[in-house]
């Protein structure tokens, strides 16, 4: 295994030689400042979801990707299909290991100039990467969903797609914000329910685009969530009546076991008869987005605003009275 490791950084530092009259300039990350390249032309992502996928429909060219496994062994890219319609299989992006087991010699393989990671790389595994490549730590989590998307798109040198799409979102809110009148006068909860049923999650922030949207639109949350210390918490399903609002969101993915039914279905093994103990449920203010809607991408970003828009615009609704 040595041997191999050996090799794989001497692969690296081969590559770095040959790329060495490329241009450069300083990047500061969160690990530090290191010389990048202008416009890199091989980047590795150390995340699929919050890295990648951005960096796919920025246009950056991204060599090779962390990833997932799934039952049957096949490796795959969370949210890829559902968000831009690509994986391993449609794209020229490499399967890198999942991103707490990195496979250090198919990275050096791909001869990456930037690999970037997040604050969950294993800092030992950052440092040996650094051997191949300039390695950047991204914490997405201090940045936030727009400040991370703005960070990705001008380390790869495609700032100018990100501020023009960023802008036409900005201009899309306010548009939505005219069509609903008052959005911070309605109150909306953000729930995570796995399809296993076994445990609610409740977010007062932080849950990629959505979160984002209703930010930006002003909504409200209930006391509850809006009190809640952390970005998110396991409800109880004795306590479910305090996440009550306007409107709930809840999500389901376009995957065999968490369809619309099945989430549904989650909920109600969850906490049996929960539907009539929402206002939100028993008047049809209860709504389950898609996947991407929670992503970390553009796209992502645009859908849910859409969907919020589509869900809550010039709709008649019952008020949840606190």
């Amino acid at each position: 295994m040595l041997k191999k490791l050996v090799l794989a950084c001497a692969l690296g530092l081969a590559f770095a030689t040959s790329t060495f009259a490329q241009e450069t300039r300083a990047f500061t990350a969160a690990n530090g400042t290191f010389d990048i390249p202008v416009v890199p032309q091989r980047i590795v992502a150390l995340n699929d979801q919050i890295i990648a996928l951005p960096l796919y429909e920025l246009g950056a060219p991204v060599v090779g990707s962390a990833g997932r496994t799934d039952a049957d062994g096949n490796f795959f890219m969370r949210g890829g299909m559902d968000t831009l319609g690509i994986d391993y299989a449609n794209t020229d992006i490499e399967y890198v290991g999942a991103f707490n087991a990195l496979d250090i010699e198919t990275i050096a393989a791909l001869q990456p100039d930037l690999i970037i990671g997040g604050t969950y790389t294993d800092p030992a595994v950052v440092e040996q990467l650094q051997t191949i490549a300039p390695t950047l730590v991204i914490d997405n989590g201090s940045l936030g969903l727009i400040k991370t998307l703005e960070t990705l798109a001008n380390l790869s040198g495609k700032a100018g797609n990100f501020e023009a799409r960023y802008q036409r979102y900005l201009d899309n809110v306010e548009r939505t914000k005219s069509y609903i009148g008052d959005p911070s006068s309605i109150s909306a909860t953000m729930t995570f329910m796995f399809p296993a049923g076994e445990e609610l999650w409740v977010y007062r922030t932080s849950l990629g685009a959505i979160s984002q949207v209703l930010s930006d639109l002003d909504f409200a949350q209930p006391a509850a969530v809006a009190a809640l210390g952390e970005n998110q918490a396991s409800w109880s399903a004795e306590l479910i009546q305090q996440l009550d609002a306007d409107f709930v969101f809840g999500f389901y993915r376009q995957q065999p076991d968490a369809t619309p039914e099945a989430i549904f279905a989650a909920y109600e093994k969850f906490a049996p008869g929960w539907c009539q103990v929402l206002t939100a449920c028993r008047n049809g203010q209860f709504i389950l987005l898609p996947g991407p809607a929670f992503g970390s991408t553009m796209t992502g970003l645009e859908l849910a605003l859409e969907l919020v828009e589509s869900h809550v615009a010039a709709r008649a609704y019952t008020p949840f009275e606190e």
